[in-house]
C-alpha cells in the first residue's frame, strides 16, 4: 500500500516540526559523503573476473533459465553457465572462482519497487502490537488478535518500561482487535503517557496523562468534529492539528536515525538490493535526500534507492500542477548512482485500503463510503501537465470505483496523445472487476499490487465492510494473470513485511490469517509471482536494462536462499530462509551468514 493522502500528511505535519533540525544533522556530513563517494568509486577497478558457483541459479531470463555459475566483472555480470563452459569462454581472462555459495540458490536480487523509508524509520523504533507478526532487527512480534490480547499486551509493555517513558504503539485495528478508547487507556496507565497509532496511521488514541502532557483539553476536542474526548480519539484532519504535539515523540531526530539504521537490517534482511520509494518526497526534500545519501556510506549498506516524486506533495506545496511538474524536473539533477531520481511521477486517487476509505462501485455493508485522496479534478490537472510533459505515470488507487475514474482520466490521454513508451503502473489494484483487468490490458497498462492484503484483510473484511463475496478477490491477480496484464509485487512496509519471498507466497497459495484459502482462481503460479518480485518490479521502474534479471551486462545484484522455491511445497515458501546477497559484486551475507 502506498501512503494514503492522510499518511502523508500527518507525517508531513508531524515530522516537519523536526525535519531542518535533522537537515542540519546530516549537512555536517556532507563533505564525509563526497570523500567516501570517491572512494566509492575506486572501488571496483580490479579486472579479475569471479565465478560464484551455486547449487543452481535462476536467471529469470527465458532463453537461460538455469545455471549453476555465474561470472562477474567488478558491478557487472559477464555471463552465466556451467563452471567449465565458463572457463572455456572465458580463457585467458584473470579468473578466481568463488565457492562460498556452492551449496545456495541464486536468483536476480530482489526489487522493491514500492517502500516509504520515511514512515518505516518511524514505526520501526517504536512498539508494534500488531494482529499479524513482524520481523524487526529487535526480533519477530507475536499476533494479537483480540479485545484482551491487545490491551494484555499494552500492560506488558507498561511494566516493562522506565516510570514516565512515553508508550507509543503502532499497529491497532478494530477488525481484529475491537473498539479502543481514553479509559481502556487509562486502565493501562495514569502516570505514564500512552498513544495507539491505528494501523494506517491516520487514527490516534491517548490516554489522559498523554492529553496532559501533549497541553490538549475538552474544548480543543469539542472545537474539531473528527476528534472525540470521552474516547481519547483523533482521526484524519484532526490528527494533523491536535496530533501536532506528537511530533516531538515520533519525530526526534536521533529516533530517525535510528529508524534508519533498523530499516536497513529491514530491507537486507529481505533479500532486496534495490528499493523504490513511490511518494518522494513524503515530508522535506532536504532532510530526506540527504539522510538517504548519509545511509548509503555505510560499506554495509548492500541496496540502492530509485525515487519516484510525489506529485501530490508537490502540488500542495507549489499550488498548481505546471509549478508541481517544474519542481519534479529540478529533482531529476539530484540522482547519484545510490540514490536515483527517476523520471517516474506518482499521484493518489482514492482512499487506503486498510482503513476502508477506497471507492467502491457498491455500497459498504455498514453504509460507511469510501474518500478521495485527491479530487478527481485535481487527479485530471496534475496527470494532464505531467502527461503532455512525457512522464512516466504512477496512480494509487485501491478500489473499483476509483479505478474507473482513473482509467478514464488516462484513456482520454491516451488518445488525445499517444506515446508507446510511456509506462503507466497501477499502484496496490485492491479491488477491480473482472471488466476492469480487460480494460487495463487493453490499455498497456500495468499493476503493481500488494498480494499480502488477502492474508490480513480477506478474513476480517468478509465481516466488515466489503463483504465475502468482495474479501475473496481482494488484490486480484488471477483475474489479471487471465487478463494477460503484467504485474510487479510490493510490501508498501510497513503496510506488509518487506519479506518478497512472503509476498509471493501470500500470491500463490491466498492463504488467510485465518488459514484459508481465499479466492483459490485468484492464485498464481510461483513462476508468475518470483518475476514479480525480480523482472517485473524492475520494469515498473524503467530499470529492466539494469537489475531484475541475470544477464550479461547487468548489476551483478543477487539474492541468496538456502532452498530453491520450485522445489518447495508452496505452503513453505514464506519459510525459505535468505542467506544473504550480492549487491554489485560484493557479497553480504546476513549476520551470521
Amino acid at each position: 500500500m502506498s501512503l494514503t493522502s492522510v499518511k502523508q500528511s500527518t507525517l508531513m505535519r508531524l515530522l516537519r516540526t523536526h525535519a531542518l533540525r535533522a537537515a542540519r544533522r546530516v549537512a555536517l556530513l556532507v563533505c564525509v559523503a563526497l570523500v567516501a563517494g570517491t572512494i566509492a568509486g575506486c572501488r571496483q577497478r580490479d579486472k579479475t573476473i569471479r565465478i560464484f558457483t551455486a547449487r543452481k541459479v535462476i536467471t529469470m531470463e527465458p532463453d537461460q533459465p538455469e545455471a549453476t555459475a555465474v561470472a562477474v566483472r567488478g558491478n557487472r555480470i559477464v555471463m552465466a553457465g556451467p563452471l567449465e563452459e565458463l572457463r572455456t569462454r572465458l580463457r585467458g581472462a584473470p579468473i578466481t572462482v568463488d565457492r562460498r555459495l556452492e551449496d545456495k540458490i541464486i536468483l536476480p536480487g530482489f526489487v522493491e519497487p514500492h517502500l516509504h523509508p520515511t514512515l518505516a524509520a518511524t514505526i520501526l523504533p517504536i512498539e508494534i502490537v500488531s494482529a499479524v507478526e513482524w520481523w524487526t532487527p529487535r526480533g519477530r512480534t507475536e499476533a494479537v488478535r483480540s479485545h484482551k490480547a491487545f490491551l494484555g499486551r499494552l500492560k506488558e509493555l507498561d511494566r516493562e518500561y522506565p516510570a514516565g517513558k512515553w508508550l507509543v504503539v503502532w499497529g491497532y485495528h478494530e477488525p481484529y482487535h475491537g473498539p479502543l478508547s481514553r479509559s481502556d487507556l487509562d486502565d493501562i496507565s495514569r502516570e505514564r503517557p500512552i498513544m495507539v497509532w491505528q494501523r494506517s496511521v491516520h487514527e490516534m488514541f491517548f490516554n489522559t496523562r498523554a492529553l496532559e502532557r501533549l497541553e490538549l483539553t475538552k474544548a480543543d476536542f469539542d472545537e474539531n468534529p473528527q476528534a472525540d474526548w470521552k474516547t481519547g480519539h483523533l482521526w484524519e484532519t484532526a490528527v494533523l492539528t491536535l496530533g501536532r504535539p506528537m511530533a516531538r515523540i515520533l519525530g526526534w531526530p536521533t529516533t530517525y536515525w535510528r529508524g534508519l539504521s533498523m530499516m536497513k537490517e529491514v530491507i537486507h534482511h529481505g533479500g532486496i538490493t534495490t528499493v523504490g520509494e513511490q511518494g518522494f518526497p513524503q515530508v522535506s526534500e532536504l532532510a530526506e535526500l540527504l539522510a538517504l545519501r548519509l545511509a548509503m556510506l555505510a560499506s554495509d549498506v548492500p541496496y540502492r534507492f530509485v525515487l519516484v516524486p510525489n506529485a501530490m506533495y508537490l502540488l500542495r506545496r507549489e499550488t498548481s500542477p505546471v509549478a508541481a511538474e517544474q519542481a519534479a524536473r529540478r529533482m531529476l539533477s539530484w540522482s547519484s548512482d545510490r540514490v536515483r531520481i527517476v523520471r517516474h511521477m506518482k499521484y493518489y486517487a482514492d482512499g487506503a485500503i486498510y482503513s476502508q476509505l477506497m471507492q467502491m462501485s457498491e455500497p459498504y455493508l455498514d453504509g460507511h463510503h469510501g474518500e478521495w485522496m485527491m479530487k478527481p479534478e485535481d487527479q485530471a490537472a496534475v496527470l494532464d501537465v505531467f502527461w503532455r510533459k512525457g512522464w512516466n505515470v504512477h496512480v494509487h488507487v485501491n478500489g473499483d470505483a476509483g479505478l474507473d475514474v482513473v482509467l478514464d482520466q488516462i484513456e482520454r490521454l491516451m488518445h488525445d496523445d499517444p506515446d508507446p513508451r510511456r509506462r503507466v503502473v497501477l499502484e496496490h489494484y485492491g479491488y477491480a472487476r473482472p471488466d476492469q483487468h480487460e480494460r487495463v490490458a487493453h490499455l498497456g497498462i500495468s499493476v503493481s499490487n500488494n498480494p499480502y492484503y488477502v492474508y490480513e484483510l480477506a478474513p476480517v473484511y468478509a465481516e466488515h465492510g466489503l463483504g465475502r463475496e468482495r474479501a475473496k478477490d481482494i488484490s486480484p491477480l488471477g483475474g489479471l494473470a487471465r487478463a494477460g496484464l503484467p504485474f510487479s509485487f510490493h510490501s508498501d512496509f510497513p503496510m506488509a513485511p518487506a519479506e518478497p519471498l512472503r509476498l509471493v507466497w501470500a500470491a500463490v497459495t491466498r492463504t488467510g490469517s485465518d488459514g484459508k484459502v481465499w479466492g483459490p482462481d485468484q492464485r498464481i503460479p510461483l513462476d508468475f509471482a518470483l518475476r514479480a518480485v525480480t523482472i517485473e518490479a524492475a520494469r515498473s521502474l524503467g530499470l529492466e536494462h539494469e537489475i531484475g534479471s541475470i544477464r550479461t551486462g547487468k548489476k551483478a545484484d543477487f539474492t541468496i536462499l538456502e532452498e530453491n522455491p520450485y522445489e518447495v511445497a508452496p505452503a513453505r515458501i514464506k519459510d525459505i530462509a535468505v542467506w544473504g546477497t550480492v549487491f554489485e559484486g560484493r557479497v553480504y551475507p546476513l549476520a551470521g551468514g
